[in-house]
């Protein structure tokens, strides 16, 4: 019995305990902190640029009630200022140039959960030279909080130009017709880009663009072009598709980045699937006018860039936890250099690339013969016939020979 009692009197003390130094809320919120977090591409092409400065927030609404907020993850002109520092390559030393970042508001973000009716950027106008290296420098003063200093540096992406400037990338293949001048001149033809042979789609096509010094990561696309003419309202709209050539890690200094040959079946496969029908016979009002001419990316990230992009990619493999990375001190973020590129600007040097007669007239009619797998016995489905696509001037039904294009 003695021990019974024990055993009692111990489970009274602990449950006395239990109930004496619990209490019913619980705090699930820590207290504030300002975390600082900074996302800044800088190219050397560019006169303005733009950096996105934000705070991390933590309330006790939902976090998508909290995002929609306007300001909640924003700073005032009171608590946060900001400048960008031109050093030399020892990523040290100042040169003695400074821009301080000016606030602006933004109303053109994408939607998602963050986009307000207004967006707050910053921005500074410069120059800016491959030779050097850059620096973001905010001074952060929030109420309650010890003042800090949040920075990050990178370089500059871009090979010097003889008149201070940066070369021009160049997209090598497929390669401008002609040979009169740089961008092809008067004898240029209409067969620069074969998506298709003779008999079928083209198995390997490559792209290849020139390098740039302290490139890491090329990625390559293009973009197609079409117009839908509306002749009751005489009114136009303009859409594009845009298809993927691949990306590739790359680190030369110099000479040329060529993209894997893929199978142009994709390209028009794609196309058949992202662009609307359109029965001509039935819609009678609308006339669909597709370019010939395809326009060419290249977008370029340092190693900063490179290795944030990389780390934040969907896990696959069993472990799910990624490591973080960022190159900003005392926040969070990315500040690196990238260059974007393109083969249709106001350069006399560059243009867009010319699908030849036998691509344009398997985008128009799918003139390619349909013929099925020794194996699966499976056709190729007509991908782009049903889009009603047309190239005035150039493609056309003829009684004689059918549809082609010349």
């Amino acid at each position: 019995m003695s021990s019974l009692r024990s055993r009692i009197l111990i489970g009274l003390v602990i449950t006395s305990f239990c109930l004496g130094s619990c209490e019913t809320d619980i705090a699930v919120i820590a207290p504030k902190r300002d975390v600082t977090i900074i996302y800044g591409l800088l190219e050397a092409n560019q006169f303005r640029h733009y950096i996105r400065i934000n705070k991390a927030f933590v309330g006790e609404e939902a976090a998508a009630e909290m995002a929609m907020q306007n300001g909640i993850n924003e700073y005032s002109d009171s608590e946060m200022a900001a400048q960008i520092i031109e050093l030399e390559a020892d990523e040290l030393t100042p040169t003695g140039k400074t821009w301080p970042l000016i606030a602006t508001k933004i109303y053109s973000k994408e939607e998602g959960d963050f986009n307000n009716d207004s967006n707050k950027v910053y921005y500074f106008d410069a120059n800016l030279d491959v030779d050097k290296t850059y620096k973001i420098e905010c001074l952060v003063n929030i109420e309650g909080e010890e003042p800090k200093t949040v920075t990050a540096v990178t370089n500059l992406l871009g090979n010097k130009s003889a008149d201070g400037g940066i070369e021009q990338i160049r997209l090598n293949k497929p390669r401008l017709s002609g040979n009169s001048s740089t961008n092809g001149g008067s004898d240029r033809t209409n067969d620069e880009v074969a998506f298709v042979n003779n008999t079928d789609f083209a198995p390997g096509f490559e792209v290849a663009w020139t390098a740039t010094d302290g490139g890491a990561l090329y990625t390559s696309y293009f973009r197609l072009y079409y117009r839908d003419y509306d002749l009751n309202t005489n009114t136009v709209s303009l859409d594009s598709v845009t298809l993927s050539v691949g990306s590739k890690n790359f680190e030369g200094k110099q000479g040329q980045v060529t993209f894997p040959g893929v199978n142009t079946k994709d390209y028009y496969s794609s196309l058949g699937r992202r662009v609307e029908d359109l029965d001509t016979a039935v819609v009678r009002n609308i006339k669909r006018v597709v370019s010939d001419t395809l326009q060419f990316f290249l977008e370029i990230g340092n190693k900063e860039l490179t290795t944030y992009i990389e780390v934040n990619q969907p896990t696959t493999g069993v472990v799910q936890e990624r490591p973080e990375y960022t190159n900003v001190e005392n926040g969070i973020g990315i500040f690196a250099s990238r260059l974007v590129v393109s083969t249709r600007s106001n350069s006399i040097y560059e243009t867009g690339r010319i699908l030849d007669n036998r691509s344009c007239e398997e985008l128009l009619y799918s003139n390619l013969p349909r013929i099925p797998d020794p194996i699966s016995g499976n056709v190729d489905p007509m991908y782009t016939a049903s889009k009603s696509f047309t190239i005035p001037g150039r493609c056309l039904v003829d009684p004689a020979t059918g549809p082609r294009c010349q």
